[in-house]
């Protein structure tokens, strides 16, 4: 089971629209995820088990994990690129 940090600056609507593309991604590709989301404040005391961070929003900061710009899931614009991106960062 992988562990996916959703992150937007209010850590509501858009990291809820892109936690269901990722997700839904995730389970044609047969990857078992679990989800949490935040706010950029709050990644710091988010980062139990996660194996990646998802962001709509600017991250700044080292993290232990990777973090992928995911703000063309919401544009529309480039959603392939990110999804196939996040699907092998999790393989």
């Amino acid at each position: 089971m992988k562990r996916i940090l959703f992150v937007c600056g209010t850590g509501g609507i858009t990291s809820a629209i892109a936690e269901k593309k990722v997700a839904d991604a995730c389970k044609d590709a047969g990857i078992p995820v679990t989800t949490v989301r935040c706010i950029p404040t709050s990644v710091s005391s988010n980062l139990d088990n996660i194996d990646l961070i998802v962001s709509t929003t600017f991250l700044s900061g080292d993290y232990p994990v990777e973090v992928v710009n995911a703000l063309s899931l919401i544009t529309g614009i480039g959603t392939e690129a990110v999804l196939e991106t996040i699907i092998s960062k999790l393989q």
